[in-house]
Protein backbone atom coordinates (compact mmCIF):
# COMPACT_ATOMS: atom_id res chain seq x y z
CA UNK A 1 0.00 0.00 0.00
CA UNK A 2 1.22 3.57 -0.81
CA UNK A 3 0.49 6.33 1.86
CA UNK A 4 1.03 9.89 0.96
CA UNK A 5 1.13 12.26 4.19
CA UNK A 6 0.66 15.51 2.94
CA UNK A 7 2.36 18.74 5.92
CA UNK A 8 4.36 15.81 6.93
CA UNK A 9 6.61 17.63 9.14
CA UNK A 10 3.79 18.08 11.74
CA UNK A 11 3.18 16.64 15.08
CA UNK A 12 0.34 14.16 14.06
CA UNK A 13 2.06 13.16 11.01
CA UNK A 14 4.96 12.25 12.88
CA UNK A 15 3.15 9.84 15.11
CA UNK A 16 1.47 8.46 12.06
CA UNK A 17 5.04 7.93 10.38
CA UNK A 18 6.47 6.54 13.19
CA UNK A 19 4.00 3.92 13.50
CA UNK A 20 4.19 3.15 9.96
CA UNK A 21 7.83 2.82 9.72
CA UNK A 22 8.18 1.34 13.24
CA UNK A 23 5.20 -1.67 13.82
CA UNK A 24 5.72 -5.13 12.20
CA UNK A 25 1.73 -4.48 10.53
CA UNK A 26 2.67 -1.81 8.59
CA UNK A 27 5.94 -3.11 6.97
CA UNK A 28 4.46 -3.21 3.15
CA UNK A 29 3.72 0.14 3.66
CA UNK A 30 5.64 2.82 1.14
CA UNK A 31 5.28 6.49 2.25
CA UNK A 32 5.59 9.83 0.34
CA UNK A 33 5.99 12.59 2.50
CA UNK A 34 5.62 16.07 1.29
CA UNK A 35 6.69 19.19 2.84
CA UNK A 36 8.11 22.69 2.20
CA UNK A 37 11.19 21.42 3.54
CA UNK A 38 11.98 17.96 3.38
CA UNK A 39 15.59 18.77 4.94
CA UNK A 40 13.67 18.18 7.96
CA UNK A 41 12.77 14.32 7.50
CA UNK A 42 16.52 14.17 6.58
CA UNK A 43 16.55 11.05 8.92
CA UNK A 44 14.75 9.67 6.87
CA UNK A 45 16.53 10.11 3.66
CA UNK A 46 17.90 6.58 3.52
CA UNK A 47 14.62 4.70 4.43
CA UNK A 48 13.98 2.48 1.07
CA UNK A 49 10.21 2.87 1.97
CA UNK A 50 10.59 6.67 2.09
CA UNK A 51 9.94 9.20 -0.62
CA UNK A 52 10.35 13.02 0.58
CA UNK A 53 8.85 15.46 -1.39
CA UNK A 54 8.99 19.14 -1.44
CA UNK A 55 6.14 20.56 -1.96
CA UNK A 56 3.26 23.33 -0.92
CA UNK A 57 -0.49 22.50 -0.61
CA UNK A 58 -1.48 25.57 -2.14
CA UNK A 59 0.32 24.55 -5.63
CA UNK A 60 -2.17 22.11 -7.24
CA UNK A 61 0.73 20.33 -9.34
CA UNK A 62 2.78 19.78 -6.45
CA UNK A 63 -0.39 18.34 -4.56
CA UNK A 64 -1.67 16.27 -8.10
CA UNK A 65 2.36 14.94 -8.28
CA UNK A 66 2.75 13.71 -4.28
CA UNK A 67 -0.61 11.38 -4.70
CA UNK A 68 -0.22 10.22 -8.22
CA UNK A 69 0.48 7.07 -6.48
CA UNK A 70 -1.38 6.67 -3.41
CA UNK A 71 -3.96 4.31 -2.10
CA UNK A 72 -4.28 6.95 0.65
CA UNK A 73 -3.97 10.44 1.28
CA UNK A 74 -2.88 11.46 5.02
CA UNK A 75 -3.33 15.25 5.50
CA UNK A 76 -1.93 16.57 8.86
CA UNK A 77 -2.67 20.29 7.84
CA UNK A 78 -4.17 22.78 9.76
CA UNK A 79 -5.96 24.75 6.69
CA UNK A 80 -5.77 28.97 7.49
CA UNK A 81 -5.91 30.00 4.22
CA UNK A 82 -9.22 32.23 2.90
CA UNK A 83 -10.16 30.11 0.61
CA UNK A 84 -9.20 26.34 1.88
CA UNK A 85 -7.14 25.99 -1.02
CA UNK A 86 -4.89 23.04 0.64
CA UNK A 87 -8.09 21.41 1.63
CA UNK A 88 -9.29 22.09 -2.01
CA UNK A 89 -6.39 20.63 -3.85
CA UNK A 90 -6.26 17.78 -1.26
CA UNK A 91 -9.73 16.57 -2.39
CA UNK A 92 -8.95 18.04 -6.30
CA UNK A 93 -6.10 15.73 -6.35
CA UNK A 94 -7.54 12.77 -4.95
CA UNK A 95 -10.03 12.71 -7.40
CA UNK A 96 -7.64 13.21 -10.26
CA UNK A 97 -5.94 10.03 -9.46
CA UNK A 98 -8.23 8.14 -8.10
CA UNK A 99 -7.46 7.95 -4.78
CA UNK A 100 -10.78 6.89 -2.61
CA UNK A 101 -9.14 7.06 0.73
CA UNK A 102 -8.18 10.92 2.60
CA UNK A 103 -7.86 10.94 6.20
CA UNK A 104 -8.13 14.69 7.12
CA UNK A 105 -6.65 15.63 11.07
CA UNK A 106 -5.22 19.46 11.75
CA UNK A 107 -5.45 19.24 15.82
CA UNK A 108 -3.66 17.40 18.65
CA UNK A 109 -4.42 18.19 22.34
CA UNK A 110 -7.65 19.20 21.66
CA UNK A 111 -9.18 16.90 24.40
CA UNK A 112 -6.07 16.93 26.40
CA UNK A 113 -4.13 13.56 24.96
CA UNK A 114 -0.89 15.06 24.76
CA UNK A 115 0.43 15.19 28.11
CA UNK A 116 1.83 18.60 29.15
CA UNK A 117 0.14 20.60 26.21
Amino acid sequence: MNVTILAANGQIAHLVEERLLTEPTFKDIQLTLMLRHPERLSELNDNPRVTLLDGDLTNPTDVIQATKDADLIWSAVVDHDQTNRPTKNIIAAAKLNGVERVVETSLLGLYNEVPGE
